[in-house]
């Protein structure tokens, strides 16, 4: 990558303000197993029932090289990583994309690890039905922790080349992808607007 001295500096210049934006991109999954409506005739909540099932796999192996198998065969990364570049988004220089989507997909893979070791999850009951808004699809669970407490996750899902792909989460009421958008527009904005420091601060970040 061009200027990646420059950039490199920037980075560890910047190591507190990165903090920041650990934790904003995805919902960690851990626990036993999964119980799920079935789902026969809607491809939407059969894709969601065997995601959230490889997820909760995952979880249970606590391995970050298999939660970044399922982050990059399961969600839009590209996507994700383009909508939350917002009003900067014209500013991806096209020698970097592979290098931004890369690191999207690893600042991903490090939450949903964190995640999975901050709660346990014993139960995701996959809904019986989808239904399509905006051109997506959208299906909820029911997410049920080992402290007894609940609560719904609503995902949205996408078709990219002929796939389903998550585009998007809520939990609790907040659109991950949107909370994520807010935080890189306030880190470019904060480096005179080059989007090449964000690039390089995902891409460094260990």
């Amino acid at each position: 990558m061009e200027d990646d001295q420059h950039n490199r500096q920037i980075y560890l210049s910047r190591r507190k303000i990165l903090a920041g934006l650990a934790g904003t991109t995805a919902i960690g999954f851990s626990g036993p197993g999964i119980t799920s409506a079935q789902a026969k005739t809607d491809p939407v909540v059969h894709f969601m029932k065997r995601a959230s099932k490889t997820l909760l796999k995952a979880a249970k192996k606590g391995s970050s090289a298999a939660f970044l198998r399922f982050i990059l065969r399961n969600t839009d990364v590209s996507g994700i990583a383009l909508y939350s570049l917002g009003t900067y988004k014209s500013g991806l220089q096209k020698k970097h994309q592979k290098i931004y989507f890369r690191g999207m997909a690893r600042h991903i893979t490090r939450y949903f690890t964190y995640q999975s070791q901050k709660y346990r999850i014993v139960k995701a009951e996959v809904g019986k039905a989808s239904w399509q808004e905006g051109g997506a699809s959208y299906v909820d669970t029911k997410i049920t922790l080992n402290t007894g407490s609940a609560y719904t996750v609503r995902w949205q899902i996408v078709r990219r080349k002929g796939r389903y792909k998550i585009a998007n989460v809520r939990v609790l009421g907040f659109w991950l992808a949107r909370f994520q958008r807010n935080q890189f527009e306030s880190f470019i904005a904060r480096q005179d607007g080059r989007v090449s420091a964000l690039v390089a601060a995902l891409y460094y970040r260990k």
